[in-house]
């Protein structure tokens, strides 16, 4: 093999199949994968209908989500190299070897469009929504990945190609940001433009039906497909799925052109890239460490806008609190955080387009979102500072206080998501105020799932194996609720929806408080995990 940068990337692949095959840790999370995906295609394929939405609806929802995801990994990395380009052993290898810069550049952009396609695994469990509504197989699947990991890869270019191009000059940078924010928002009133007629019929108390079909008709079509980059992926996933070819060859030429223009910006920089990388490339390599030690790493903003200084109030265990609240002030708004506001985003998206299966299919598709969001909570960040466990309260105390904020936050969330989804699907007040009240249950029932794997497998340093066992135990203590769901339904079928999300609440609700009671002594001791 005469090229080195063929023989490193063949070999770092080699090493990590070996990897998976030789932890018994890796091939159990794979095969429970495997099965987790079959599953979900199992009942896509159930949940098959005779007649398919719209598929410029398919396409105008990628649009939407691609331009969702390249503005936030632009705003992240346009700052600064934050993106995982190389490793530390790249690094190592290939910076001092006597090779050329613009060589190991490509190397590292390819290296990143692999990883973009891996981001986008998570896309293959929404293959039954995706499948009973607008009849995408396998092979559809498969494609909308690959254009979630174009969409990505051309974020995290441009992010590199603006950093390059105005390091060292904030108003510069400044300025491209908002540049690439103001044509954003241009698009989005023409949007609104295209769309004013159904609007306005909206407004005074028309159906959803003709706004649905107005966007989806512009985002899911020319010129809206136009839009840079996201509209160009989202075109061309959405003209192999219609069959248009000129279509095709028109959006695949733009995105190489594209390509070519970036790539060029990054070449002909005067700036060395190779100072610029070494940070980051440690601080992955930190983050692998601690991640391998079994220990859990907080990402902490360059920039904070302080304001007021201080708790202002609270003593002992409510100290905790307080000091989420702090955070909260600092770094989201309407009392819950930036990327739980997302999340509600996307909810809110999809219940356009999930409104013939009810309000209990986008509960069920919330809950399913609602796991990462409170996964990735502050919780198990907060089991690494040491604070938590000095403090002279009794232990229950203070793990009720750690999980108060995250139950308000989850409360005002429940509110805003279903106070919208309810007047999207037209549902009955009672209905709504049930699928809040069950939210916030599953709210609690998912924290209790943390406490829970915590206080038994702290100990365990596999991060693979603590997912696994978190998703276990959830979905144990899951099935008694929806038992209970699907019971109450049956007994009381006048108040069918209602009553079960009630019946499914209360369960969860007392599932929750014997978890946290019988681990109640989590905090009391710093040993009890591994961090």
């Amino acid at each position: 093999m005469k090229s080195p940068l063929v023989y490193l990337t063949a070999i770092k692949l080699k090493n990590q199949i070996l990897g998976v095959l030789k932890s018994p840790t890796k091939l159990i999370y794979a095969v429970f994968l495997v099965a987790l995906f079959g599953l979900t295609a199992f009942s896509g394929n159930a949940m098959e209908s005779e007649e398919l939405r719209d598929p410029r609806e398919l396409t105008a929802i990628l649009t939407l989500f691609f331009t969702m995801m390249y503005l936030m990994v632009f705003s992240s990395g346009s700052s600064s190299t934050n993106s995982p380009m190389f490793t530390l052993s790249d690094v190592t290898l290939l910076f001092p070897s006597p090779m050329s810069s613009n060589k190991i550049l490509l190397y590292g952009l390819v290296r990143q469009l692999g990883l973009s396609l891996v981001l986008g695994f998570f896309i293959l469990f929404q293959y039954s929504w995706l499948h009973g509504l607008y009849g995408v197989g396998p092979g559809g699947l498969v494609l909308i990945i690959v254009g979630y990991g174009l969409a990505l890869f051309f974020a995290q270019l441009s992010a590199m190609a603006c950093y390059v191009r105005t390091s060292g000059n904030q108003t510069a940078a400044k300025t491209v940001r908002y540049a690439v924010f103001g044509i954003t928002a241009v698009y989005g009133v023409l949007a609104v433009l295209s769309c004013r007629e159904p609007l306005f019929q909206l407004a005074n108390g028309g159906g959803f039906e003709p706004a649905i079909a107005a966007g989806a008709s512009f985002f899911g079509s020319l010129p809206g497909l136009l839009f840079p980059v996201t509209g160009w992926s989202a075109g061309l996933v959405g003209s192999v799925f219609a069959g248009n070819w000129p279509l095709v060859g028109l959006f695949a030429v733009l995105l190489v052109v594209l390509f070519g223009v970036l790539l060029g910006l990054i070449l002909t920089c005067k700036n060395n890239y190779y100072e610029d990388v070494l940070e980051t490339a440690e601080n992955a390599q930190s983050a692998v460490t601690a991640q391998k030690e079994g220990q859990l790493t907080e990402v902490v903003p360059k920039n904070v806008k302080v304001g007021k200084s201080g708790l202002g109030k609270g003593w002992g265990a409510s100290a905790i609190y307080q000091k989420h609240r702090v955070e909260n002030r600092r770094s989201g708004v309407l009392k819950i955080s930036n990327m739980s506001l997302i999340f509600a985003a996307i909810i809110v998206v999809m219940s356009f387009f999930m409104r013939d299966g009810g309000i209990v299919a986008v509960f069920a598709f919330a809950t399913y979102m609602q796991l990462f969001s409170v996964a990735l909570g502050r919780f198990n960040r907060e089991l690494i500072k040491p604070y938590i466990y000095l403090i002279p309260e009794p232990p229950l105390k203070k793990l009720l206080y750690a999980i108060k904020e995250s139950l308000i936050a989850d409360a005002w969330e429940a509110v805003i998501i279903f106070l919208v989804v309810g007047f999207i699907l037209g549902a009955s007040p009672l209905e709504v105020v049930m699928c809040m009240v069950a939210r916030v249950s599953f709210a609690l029932l998912f924290i209790s799932g943390n406490v829970l794997v915590e206080r038994v497998f702290g100990m365990v340093t596999s991060k693979t194996l603590i997912f696994l066992f978190y998703f276990l135990a959830l979905l144990v203590m899951a099935v008694p609720g929806i038992v209970a769901l699907i019971v109450l339904s049956i007994v009381l079928p006048v108040l069918e929806t209602a009553a079960g999300l009630l019946a499914m609440a209360v369960v969860n609700v007392l599932i929750a408080v014997l978890v946290l009671w019988l681990c109640r002594n989590l905090l009391q001791y710093a040993e009890l995990n591994s961090r």
